[in-house]
């Protein structure tokens, strides 16, 4: 029997939506004549686990119905089955979340179930990059101050979900963020104050907002995009433009292109990696990237 398509499903994601398109998945790999396991999440961490088995048992290729989240988390998995001797297995996306921030930047119909399964078979690949803020890889975006102040606050359950709940709690936190300080230069110890620092692989984050338009996923670097603290009322159109992918001419944002960044902070951050908070073990934080270490199903 030839190497089984791990297909990996976080049931909950998308408020149950991924998995209505499991069952859909399941159908349209089997159809196409492919051996197919599958593996729904229980608890925080499934992911991962059943990544790294897709690894070590050298699957044909991992399949995920999910969201950011969980494509993140099996990322992790796959990243650590390789190191420990492990195969690479290409990963496939089948677009389950609220935000799908990855899948924006990916070249293949992650939304369709039938043509999906068509390149799986096809077997045609692509390597990306993976970012790192110190150990902990991130495959979409990381950022520090904003958008940590926004996840933190969504702890606290609403009415709302997803990409509207980003939205909304981001149009909340506008008014009464207060920024951060911090410094980007390793030979300097002048820190300014900042808004939010977003280091980005991918061109989308928060569902709605295009932060690096101009990212690629295979390029070798992460797009850093910095925009400093001002006043709330300014705030409020910056984002606007965020949203339409407008906003680096502002003079109130800096943008740079690099592979490795150096950060220092007041003390040790809070930052998020697609979506999941993280706390840093000191002030001294480094953001780098490993060109090509994720294969994808392209």
């Amino acid at each position: 029997m030839s190497a089984p398509i791990v297909l990996l499903v976080n049931p909950a994601a998308g408020r149950g939506r991924a998995a209505r398109v499991a069952r859909a998945v399941h159908r349209a790999l089997t159809a196409v004549g492919l051996h197919v396991e599958l593996h729904e999440t229980r608890a925080r961490g499934d992911e991962a686990t059943i990544a790294r088995y897709a690894s070590t048992t050298e699957a044909r290729a991992l399949a995920v119905v999910g969201g950011d989240g969980a494509i993140s988390h099996a990322v992790r998995g796959l990243l650590d089955g390789e190191a420990r001797g492990g195969a690479r297995v290409p990963l496939a996306i089948f677009a389950a979340g609220t935000g799908n921030d990855l899948a924006k930047s990916l070249a293949v119909p992650v939304h369709h179930v039938e043509r999906m399964a068509a390149h799986v078979v096809a077997g045609a690949t692509q390597q990306i990059d993976v970012g790192f803020v110190n150990d902990v890889p991130f495959v979409n975006a990381a950022g520090f101050g904003f958008d940590v102040d926004v996840l933190e606050r969504m702890r606290t359950p609403g009415l709302l979900r997803g990409t509207a709940a980003y939205v909304s709690t981001a149009l909340g936190a506008l008014w009464g963020y207060r920024g951060f300080r911090a410094n980007m230069t390793a030979d300097s110890t002048i820190m300014s104050q900042q808004l939010m620092m977003v280091f980005a692989n991918g061109r989308c984050f928060g569902g709605a907002f295009r932060i690096a338009p101009n990212a690629q996923l295979d390029d070798g670097a992460l797009d850093c995009v910095t925009i400093r603290d001002l006043a709330p009322l300014a705030r409020v159109p910056l984002f606007a433009r965020a949203m339409r992918g407008a906003h680096l001419s502002s003079p109130h944002v800096a943008f740079h292109r690099d592979r490795h960044f150096l950060l220092r902070f007041e003390t040790p951050p809070i930052f998020e990696t697609d979506g999941e908070l993280q706390q840093a073990a000191s002030c001294e934080v480094s953001v780098s990237v490993r060109a090509g270490a994720l294969t994808v199903i392209a």
